[in-house]
């Protein structure tokens, strides 16, 4: 007890120290956390690649809502190209007589009336259900990853980067990323072939020398689209490791509160999770 009590006494009297007199139980260390996400990020490079054919094979028995889906987002995607060949039909009604522009106005107006109510319905549709196909695939690939994470042995939970704040954002944030790419992005991928699709029907329909003008700085815009993806890649892998380390300085605060309150350590806790939060910013 004495040289408890000398140790506690000690911790406080020290104002460089960077465990503010806690015990073992909970490091707040300036550095066992930045070296904690470093292995983290250096075993997610080790970590093979997952096909995309995988993924599809965890959503197979929703198969017949993405198809609907599927379905919808085409409409929805062909819409947009045919409401700019409506127009140019009906700027060509101005050119007519008063009798026949009113008579073409009204069947004009009737055409957009119906477009609008059909692409509501299929995008509504369209998000119903690839939202659906997703939050299914999210509730079985977190209940996959907790049964495996509370199969693993005990010494795999001493491993820095499989802390329990760090596999806590995993099950939540990776879960949600999955959760995009089926839902949001796949809708939005099939929806913009199809305007794809529709609008270079038109487009070689219309004026094929122009067509194939627009047709050549596609690669421009794709190499755009390339840089702009992978740059967000990068930032968003970086915000990733970051918010880790925040929660695990949360999940430790949470956990020993009461060491922390004993101790006065609050303010100090505070400093730590407020520079692992500005890494994202």
């Amino acid at each position: 007890m004495p040289s408890l009590r000398s140790t506690s006494h000690g911790s406080f009297r020290s104002g460089t120290s960077s465990h503010v007199g806690l015990p073992t139980g909970f490091d707040v260390s300036d550095t066992a956390l930045p070296e904690a996400g470093a292995n983290y990020g250096q075993s997610v490079q080790n970590h093979p690649k997952v096909p995309l054919r995988r993924l599809a094979h965890l959503n197979k028995p929703e198969v017949l809502v993405l198809i609907a889906g599927a379905i919808a987002a085409t409409v929805n995607g062909a819409i947009l190209p045919t409401i700019g060949l409506l127009i140019s039909e009906a700027i060509k009604s101005f050119f007519k007589p008063p009798h026949q522009l009113k008579k073409d106005s009204q069947f004009w107006a009737l055409m957009f009336a119906v477009l609008g109510i059909a692409s509501l319905f299929a995008f509504s549709s369209r998000t119903y259900l690839f939202s659906v196909a997703g939050c299914k695939l999210i509730k079985r690939v977190r209940s996959m990853c907790f049964e495996k994470v509370v199969q693993m042995e005990v010494s795999w939970f001493d491993e820095s980067e499989n802390s329990s704040g760090a596999i806590g954002a995993r099950l939540s944030a990776d879960a949600a990323t999955i959760r995009a790419l089926v839902g949001d992005a796949l809708a939005q991928l099939v929806q913009d072939l199809a305007s794809a699709t529709v609008g270079l029907v038109i487009a070689f329909t219309a004026c094929w020398q122009l067509a194939f003008i627009v047709l050549a700085l596609i690669p421009l815009i794709g190499l755009n689209g390339y840089v702009q993806i992978k740059f967000l890649q990068g930032f968003s892998a970086d915000a990733k490791l970051m918010y880790e380390e925040a929660s695990q300085v949360a999940n430790d605060a949470v956990g020993s509160i009461r060491t922390i309150a004993s101790f006065c350590g609050e303010e100090k806790v505070m400093e730590l999770y407020k520079r692992k939060c500005e890494g994202p910013m």
